[in-house]
């Protein structure tokens, strides 16, 4: 909620907290959705009763999922990021060269959104996932977008949010951060060192309209520091994503 919202109808919010708790589980039960969501059970089947009536959750035997229907809402918001079609190819071909998660990210409400997301079979499973909404100053992509937002939505967005710490060595002093973001517009690649996850890595690379200079997103791999460290991290990795985002930023530019 940005500083100028009105507060949300609590049924809503509780609505939309119980449809994106049966997301997350992939299938539950009304009592595993309750625990998780920490609504009371008879909250839960109201409103799974509703989302079933309506068409956004199916119920089999006695477990509820996301239904089909879900993808009308999805697909239109993607079909608004430029950035999606021409990016999954690359994101697929950054995971499968490295061997560890790559994504493609845009901004959205003062966070960073996964758009796309793939992962090889060696790569660490972490909470990264297609839709997951995560800090911009903490992770590679969301610093590679921070850095090339316009001034004043910069401020706007580390007025609300504030620089919070997920771990240790996440930057929460805005002059420190303000001296990274400077460095990341001047070389093109952000770093994420053990920001938001201890034991991850990650680097990130925005995509920009090359005649407009719009930000569009940002490309993004990340692995385990035993795997990402060294020259791979500082270099080998930060050349291989520059030259994705250089590709696409010529595909989206001139197409």
């Amino acid at each position: 909620m940005t500083n100028d919202d009105t507060p949300p109808m609590k049924s809503v919010a509780t609505a939309m907290e119980i449809l994106e708790t049966v997301q997350d589980l992939g299938t539950g039960g009304v009592s595993e959705i309750a625990e998780v969501s920490g609504q009371p059970k008879s909250t839960v089947h109201r409103h799974l009763d509703t989302f079933r009536q309506c068409g956004y959750v199916v119920k089999d035997d006695r477990s509820y999922s996301v239904s089909l229907k879900t993808l009308r809402l999805a697909s239109s918001a993607l079909s608004r990021q430029l950035v999606y079609p021409v990016t999954k190819s690359v994101v697929n071909e950054l995971a499968e060269e490295t061997g560890e998660s790559a994504a493609v990210a845009a901004e959205e409400n003062g966070q960073a959104v996964y758009l796309y997301y793939d992962r090889t079979d060696q790569a660490i499973r972490t909470d990264a996932r297609l839709g997951i909404r995560l800090y911009l100053h903490c992770t590679g992509a969301g610093k590679a977008i921070l850095a090339h937002l316009p001034e004043e939505r910069r401020d706007a967005v580390i007025a609300e949010f504030g620089l919070p710490a997920k771990t240790d060595q996440t930057i929460t002093d805005r002059d420190e951060l303000e001296t990274e973001l400077a460095e990341i517009r001047e070389t093109g690649v952000a770093f994420d060192d053990e920001e938001r996850v201890d034991g991850m890595r990650g680097i990130g690379a925005p995509i920009q309209n090359r005649e407009t200079g719009e930000l569009l997103g940002a490309l993004t791999v990340a692995g385990p520091t035993r795997r990402i460290h060294g020259e791979r991290f500082r270099e080998e990795l930060p050349d291989l994503l520059q030259r994705a985002s250089k590709m696409v930023e010529v595909n989206i530019t001139y197409s």
